[in-house]
């Protein structure tokens, strides 16, 4: 599911969470570009949705074994007509056959749960195991809230292992079967506010566009990503009601968990080491940190609520041990836990 982050302006909400955020600040980025017609600013959104799923499944599929928190999940990226705003609520009616706050599929990355079962960009869940999902009333402006509702229990369905979805698609309805797999517990969503962040609430990963943007490649975009998968594997965010199946081979980190001033460094190395297990290259790292330095104009370490957070020039110094020793032990056929 996308933020509720409002599709071109920054909502009150984001600017809330945005200050508790533990990754990646940077100045604005700039707004979305007012003149970008409807059309043009939901193919972008869209396409931006579709890259960040496929990356974030491969890491949450990849480091299940490492991740404190795992669920049976679907894999999928979900929509509704109920979170866009006036402007492109009908374009994405259209596009996508949504209806109120119905899930639609909006991503379905290749090998998850959820192509697997045939779904795709387009299709409407209108039931779960015989539940139907509410439609919820049309409203004047754009809410999250009902989109969310039907998660829940999507969610829940998942829990219990396969289950049986009534699927509308190009107004022709029909039944598939969704068998989940265990993956790292967060899903990940984009915040649309033109800023370069990215960070972990404890329950979600979030990236804004204007940092998914700045990542020219997968491998980059896994860098960031795999950077606040970090913080969530060695608990530096953590929420009670994320509650799951804990990986088996957790225990063999031997990193330190929870907060602590070098929180923002152990998620940088850490990092590294799952993105490199998902099979993305970590030396890619190197050229988003140039590119984020150089479009960030940041100076010396910031402190946030992540603790001492270095300046770019100085995550790439302690990071080049860092992809030597993976270099090392990926030549040697050693496992990827630091």
């Amino acid at each position: 599911m996308r933020a509720p982050a409002g599709l071109i302006a920054v909502g009150s909400l984001t600017l809330a969470l945005a200050a508790s955020g533990c990754g990646h600040p940077a100045p604005d980025a700039g707004a979305a570009t007012l003149q970008d017609t409807a059309a043009v600013r939901l193919e972008r959104l869209t396409n931006l949705d579709v890259r960040v799923a496929d990356v974030a499944w491969k890491l949450a599929l990849a480091n299940a074994d490492l991740c404190p928190v795992n669920r049976l999940r679907a894999g999928w990226t979900l929509q509704s007509a109920g979170q866009y705003g006036a402007a492109l609520r009908p374009l994405a009616e259209a596009r996508y056959g949504l209806a109120g706050d119905l899930p639609g599929i909006l991503a379905a990355p290749p090998g998850s749960p959820a192509a697997e079962a045939g779904l795709a960009p387009g299709d409407l869940i209108l039931s779960v195991n015989g539940q139907a999902l509410a439609e919820g009333q049309a409203a004047a402006v754009e809410s999250y809230d009902g989109l969310q509702a039907n998660a829940a229990t999507l969610d829940g369905a998942l829990a219990r292992g396969p289950a049986t979805l009534t699927v509308r698609r190009a107004g022709a309805v029909r039944e598939l079967t969704v068998r989940p797999v265990l993956a790292c517990a967060w899903p990940t969503q984009i915040e649309v506010t033109g800023t370069f962040r990215s960070r972990t609430d404890g329950r979600h990963i979030f990236i804004s566009d204007g940092m998914a943007n700045l990542a020219q490649n997968e491998d980059e975009l896994a860098f960031v990503l795999a950077h606040e998968l970090a913080h969530a594997v060695l608990e530096h965010r953590t929420q009670p009601d994320v509650t799951g199946v804990r990986g088996g081979l957790n225990w063999a980190l031997s990193m330190r968990r929870g907060l602590s001033l070098g929180a923002e460094a152990d998620a940088d190395r850490l990092g590294l080491f799952l993105l490199a297990r998902a099979g993305f290259d970590p030396a890619r790292s190197v050229e988003f940190l140039t590119r984020y330095e150089a479009v960030s104009g940041a100076g010396g370490p910031q402190i946030n609520a992540g603790g001492v957070y270095e300046s770019a020039s100085g995550r790439l110094r302690t990071l080049q041990p860092v992809l030597a020793d993976i270099a090392e032990r990926t030549a040697s056929g050693r496992a990827l836990i630091p």
